[in-house]
């Protein structure tokens, strides 16, 4: 073999071996590459699982201890006054709300009312810190009309967190109403009725002064304690609506304005305008002693008021009062009165209807 056939060959050689070891080079980047971008995914994958999972009460074994630890220390760092267990006493059940089994107890010779949120909500990190500021917001609420907000205690056999709050004697409206039923026939002294609706409001109004919406207005929000009015569920039960799989509309839509049924692509942020709506019902719902549309499904009633229709006026109420009412439930939100006004009428009302009670034999 010549010189130049020989340098040809090697020359050759050179450049396979080169060009081997280049695809070997980058195979092996590729290879790294893939394992590093396997490994990057498998941890994102498990970081947005963690963080779907982390407040959902994943925890079989206990499904509310995840819940109450991340709980207890937002409330801790919130500053939101914690008590003893076991200085509570005679813990009783009483009932359940839309969201929370609420007890009975007594605290230094008082009776005080505790709720504990049920074990299968979902909440995010989002929801705890609003509900929470929520809370906060109620330490500083003092009004005779709003239900009063203590702090919270712990259940060291179950960890569960409890929240403190004033205990109501009369239960709530919807109960009240019911109990004013004798022999098919509704009857409500005229005067106690105005006085219930002055008081709604005027805990309304404090509400709404203090930069507070309800969002949730309802009789079974609202607790009668020697005999006056209190708003509760204020805030708290808007959050854990908002992130459970039970939607505020499906709870009690009739008291929902109806902008939140129309616009079904939108979600309708509801506000103090949306309150009136929800006070005007309740006003008519101390005419009639039950609830609007009470044998209607849900679903019915959200067809109703997206048709503009409402619950027929009692007989014998007096005129102003339904046209109060009434222009508090309009549709147009822009329509509906201020609550200063509503205050107003109510006062002129109070003063100088003479009618001693208002009656209703319609179940």
């Amino acid at each position: 073999m010549s010189k130049d056939k020989r340098h040809r060959k090697f020359y050759v050689q050179r450049r396979l071996q080169s060009h081997q070891q280049k695809n070997s080079n980058k195979a092996s980047k590729a290879s790294t590459l893939r394992f590093i971008y396997r490994k990057f995914c498998n941890l994102f994958k498990q970081k947005k699982h963690n963080k779907k999972t982390q407040f959902s009460y994943v925890n079989k074994m206990n499904p509310m201890l995840q819940y109450s630890q991340e709980l207890e220390c937002i409330l801790t760092d919130y500053s939101i006054k914690s008590y003893d267990y076991s200085r509570f006493s005679d813990i009783q059940p009483i009932g359940r709300g839309g969201f929370a089994f609420v007890f009975s107890t007594v605290f230094q010779g008082k009776k005080y009312a505790l709720k504990c949120l049920y074990n299968n909500l979902h909440l995010d990190v989002r929801t705890f810190k609003l509900l929470i500021c929520e809370l906060k917001h109620l330490l500083e609420v003092d009004h005779p009309n709003i239900i009063k907000f203590y702090g919270s205690t712990k259940d060291p056999q179950t960890g569960n967190i409890m929240l403190i709050l004033q205990f109501a004697d009369g239960g709530n409206l919807t109960e009240c109403l019911q109990r004013k039923w004798q022999q098919n026939r509704f009857k409500f002294e005229w005067k106690k009725l105005i006085k219930f609706a002055n008081e709604l409001t005027l805990g309304l109004e404090y509400l709404h002064k203090n930069g507070i919406i309800h969002r949730d207005l309802h009789s079974k929000n609202i607790l009668i304690n020697n005999d006056k009015i209190l708003i509760a569920d204020f805030g708290i039960s808007k959050h854990v609506n908002d992130t459970s799989t039970t939607s505020t509309f499906q709870g009690m839509p009739a008291y929902t304005e109806p902008q939140c049924f129309l616009k079904s692509d939108i979600k309708v942020k509801r506000d103090r305008k949306s309150d009136i709506y929800s006070l005007g019902v309740l006003l008519w719902e101390l005419t009639s002693g039950r609830p609007p549309f009470k044998n209607l499904p849900n679903h019915a009633i959200i067809l109703e008021i997206s048709k503009n229709k409402r619950e027929k006026v009692i007989p014998g109420t007096p005129t102003d009062y339904t046209e109060l009412y009434k222009s508090c439930w309009t549709s147009d939100p822009d329509k509906r009165p201020t609550l200063e006004k509503i205050l107003t009428e109510l006062t002129r009302l109070s003063v100088e209807i003479s009618v001693e009670f208002i009656e209703n034999s319609h179940l």
